[in-house]
């Protein structure tokens, strides 16, 4: 149990944890001291002065910084004498000297502590006579985020927080005396991708918001709390909007998942939501062309030809793609519209039935965000396979870094690159793409020589296993894979994460087989989570936009979920499996006559799914932009963003959250995505009975038993999250076997692909402040290769094998093995999509240009 503190302030007696700082205690009681280097996330540095309190000692009252003094029993502080005034006016005083007064052009002015300060604390009257000291103004320290120098009070603030929660570095104190500045290291910019937080804490106006600059005065804003829609992380945030336009967002605390930290791409790249190139109006292919129309045509068009397709081919001919990207009323409504009303399991989405992905997510962010000190933390070690949080959630990737760093968590990297969490201490297992099974087994096998306990039940599914094999087939030292099973057997709290990297594809569920082994082996089987990449990974899965099972995970032969659902739908449902989300762009124009696509974009990802598309006999889309797939469509249905109707997501850890209705476009006719569908299923005969979204939240928490209770009220801003205990799948060892690899000469590449945070797609490539900052078509090589092919960086190469052909701008990068060729998914101008067949392990030759 925590020690507690009794002290006195301002002749009220408070009880505080001992360790408490005074400002904190004062807190307690109400009493405001004024701080501007102090904030509650950061290390006290008392650099301000601004805190100065008095504090009774053996000589008597000291004035001694209230922000980095911790509580003692007995302590006697005094935050209002005459002495603690004089010196917060003349503290005041001294930083208003050289401040500029902008404050009616300044994006702080309204919501700004140096102003309120000096209204509640400052002397009244300035003795100022020297012309100010002039420094840099709108100096861009990054892409995103402008220097103000003038205005800077030297709190350290932003160099704190990049360096102990980015532990990058990047600004720093120049100069002495009046002439200190912030400034960017070695004229290198700011570019840790959660780094527009140093605006957020920035207690004056030194540092602002490029993509909202003059965009907003703070008491003229809307503030709406909200989740971000770029990662499955689920971070909370607000939107603040004026005239239906989102101005800017801001990072909104919630301490059991995002901490009040957001990233960048989450904090500006939201101009897609007021872009010009929104669709407005349904559009209907007439002539060859898309053509607008009004609703009723489309509603009608795709009615009937749906009608039609259904009666001369059968419910089967007909398939349905949602999306990850989508709330979870929108999902399940699809997914009820193809079960009810086309009488088919066709449906899925990008990542769903051809990924082996557990249902139970993480189990609690906060066990990651919370490091306990001492000889029992919540988390003591990390296992990443086939994730890179700094790329794909990089909010998760902040509080493993806290975690080692301040929690003394070990990190364990699997991965085909070195990413960048592997500059912490801890093995990284640096596996060639293919091998995921012998790895497994060769960490299960070592760890079983750790942990007595389960050796006969699996000892002989790994016996097999050799360090030649892990050395050569691998490229993975023994050592390092005895070492990194050695700290999971040992771990009292490990956590083992695996994304759709390894878990994707016929080889999927051999892997994940194989984490399953190893987690039981080391007592870890209930801290196992896969974890999806878009913003209701968990959600769509949760809603059974999945072409073999039921919301819920329900299998479709379960006799119970089918009764359940059938009275809440009033309708029978289908019982063949249907397709997936890749069998369906395979047989499209085939088995599949007719494809219904809503909020996804296939046609970008593979060239043979764009012509595939072609083929189909009808094709309707539901989106917010004309994508490359809309421009294919017979129907394109106008859709709104997340931002503009009210919607759940669930996030990684199963956290179901709010994202009320921020802002409208008075001038478009887009209907959010449940309304179409609502309107749709009247046109095909069937009344649904809903008003709003908020109706479809409440039939979820009927639908889905573990959602029972989920109701919009009940979430409130902060989210609840459902128990993974209903739906983990209870364990047993299977065998796991290595699949064989593609024969490959020395001129071949094994290509490796993943996801990057600034990938210049349609959301990132509509602000036009971060277009420099996205990734272009490039292909990554290691240095060694590159050098023994004559590969200069920037140089053109040609990149292909039997399926497709690119041409690429070739990078040098120690993160790509040797052996490997590294190209991004999801870049403009380059699907790498071109050079996949649907095999789990794609090689490639390189030709220089």
């Amino acid at each position: 149990m925590t020690e507690q503190v009794t002290l006195t302030i301002d002749g009220q007696e408070v009880t505080v944890p001992a360790g408490t700082l005074v400002v904190d205690a004062a807190a307690k009681l109400r009493i405001e001291i004024p701080v501007f280097c102090s904030h509650p996330k950061l290390d006290p540095v008392a650099c301000c002065r601004m805190c100065l309190v008095e504090i009774d000692g053996p000589r008597g009252p000291m004035l001694q910084t209230a922000c980095s003094v911790p509580v003692r029993d007995g302590m006697v502080v005094r935050t209002n004498t005459e002495q603690v005034k004089a010196t917060q006016e003349a503290n005041l005083a001294f930083i208003l000297l050289n401040h500029p007064l902008d404050c009616p052009i300044c994006d702080k002015g309204g919501e700004c502590p140096l102003q309120d300060q000096t209204m509640r604390f400052g002397p009244g009257i300035s003795q100022l006579v020297e012309p100010k000291r002039h420094k840099q103004k709108h100096y861009l320290i990054s892409d995103t985020i402008v220097l103000d120098q003038e205005r800077c009070v030297i709190c350290w603030r932003c160099i704190r927080y990049l360096e102990e929660w980015e532990d990058k570095p990047q600004l720093g104190l120049f100069e002495r005396g009046g002439a200190t500045i912030i400034d960017i290291q070695d004229g290198k910019p700011v570019d840790a991708k959660t780094s527009g937080n140093i605006i957020d804490i920035c207690p004056v106006g030194a540092l602002t918001n490029r993509v909202a600059r003059f965009a907003f005065r703070p008491w003229e804003i809307e503030r709406t709390p909200s989740v971000c829609n770029h990662c499955s992380i689920g971070c909370n945030i607000r939107l603040d909007s004026r005239t239906h336009t989102v101005r800017r967002i801001v990072g909104r605390e919630n301490m059991q998942v995002n901490d009040q930290w957001i990233c960048d791409k989450g904090r500006f790249a939201h101009a897609w939501v007021n872009s010009q190139e929104r669709l407005t109006m349904p559009l209907v292919r007439k002539n060859g062309e898309l053509v607008p129309t009004s609703w009723k045509e489309a509603i009608q068009t795709v009615a009937d030809r749906l009608r039609e397709i259904k009666e001369r081919h059968g419910p089967n001919a007909i398939g349905g793609i949602g999306s990850a990207k989508l709330s979870n009323e929108s999902n399940y409504l699809f997914q009820r519209f193809m079960r009810e009303l086309i009488g088919t399991n066709n449906i899925d989405h990008r990542d769903g039935a051809e990924v082996a992905a557990l249902p139970t997510g993480l189990p609690a962010l906060a066990d990651v965000m919370k490091p306990q000190y001492g000889p029992d933390p919540k988390v003591d070690t990390i296992f990443l396979f086939g994730v890179d949080p700094s790329e794909e959630l990089p909010i998760l990737d902040l509080h493993l870094k806290r975690a080692v760093r301040r929690g003394g968590a070990r990190l364990i990297i699997a991965h085909p690159r070195k990413i960048e969490l592997t500059r912490y201490n801890g093995p990284y297992l640096g596996y060639r793409p293919g091998t995921e099974a012998t790895l497994l087994n060769g960490l299960t096998k070592a760890a079983l020589a750790v942990n007595e306990g389960e050796k006969p039940r699996v000892e002989q599914m790994v016996a097999d296993v050799t360090e030649q094999q892990l050395q050569e087939l691998c490229g993975v030292d023994p050592a390092t894979v005895q070492e990194a099973a050695r700290l999971l057997a040992e771990s009292k709290q490990a956590l083992i994460i695996y994304g759709p990297m390894v878990a994707r594809g016929a080889n999927g569920q051999n892997v994940v087989n194989g984490l399953i082994n190893l987690a039981m082996a080391t007592g870890h089987y209930e801290r196992l989570a896969y974890v999806g990449l878009e913003a209701n990974s968990q959600g769509v899965r949760d809603m059974g936009v999945l072409p073999n099972q039921l919301p819920g995970y329900a299998s479709l032969d379960d006799p119970e979920a089918r009764q359940r659902l059938e009275r809440l739908w009033g309708c029978q449902l289908p019982t063949d499996p249907g397709l997936t989300y890749r069998q369906m762009l395979d047989g499209a124009g085939q088995a599949i006559k007719a494809l219904y696509i809503m909020g996804a974009n296939p046609a970008s990802e593979r060239p043979t799914w764009a012509a595939n598309l072609d083929k189909l006999d009808f094709l309707v889309v539901q989106e917010l932009f004309l994508t490359e797939t809309a421009q294919k469509a017979d129907v394109v249905l106008p859709a709104v963003s997340w931002a503009e109707c009210d919607g759940t997501f669930t996030n990684l850890e199963r956290r179901v959250q709010r994202a009320p209705k921020a802002v409208q476009n008075p001038h478009s006719k887009a209907a959010p995505d449940w309304m179409i569908l609502d309107h749709l299923a009247v046109r095909m005969g069937v009344n649904w009975p809903y008003a709003d979204e908020q109706a479809i939240t409440r039939e979820i928490s009927q639908a889905i038993p573990f959602y029972g209770g989920l109701t919009w009220d009940a979430l409130g801003d902060q989210g609840l999250q459902w128990d993974a205990a209903a739906v983990r799948p209870r364990p047993a060892y299977r065998k796991v076997q290595q699949p064989p690899l593609p024969a490959a000469d020395g001129d071949e590449f094994t290509l490796v692909t993943g996801t990057v945070l600034y990938d210049g797609g349609t959301l990132f490539r509509l602000t036009t402040q971060m277009q420099n900052m996205a990734f272009g078509p490039v292909a990554g090589f290691n240095p060694a290769d590159a050098e023994r092919l004559g590969i200069q960086d920037g140089a053109e190469v040609q990149v292909g094998n039997d399926h497709g052909q690119l041409t690429l701008k070739a990078v040098r990068h120690a993160q790509v093995q040797p052996g490997t060729v590294w190209i991004p998914e999801s870049l403009p101008g380059a699907p790498v999509g071109a050079l996949l067949n649907g095999s789990d392990v794609e090689t490639v030759r390189v030709k220089t240009r």
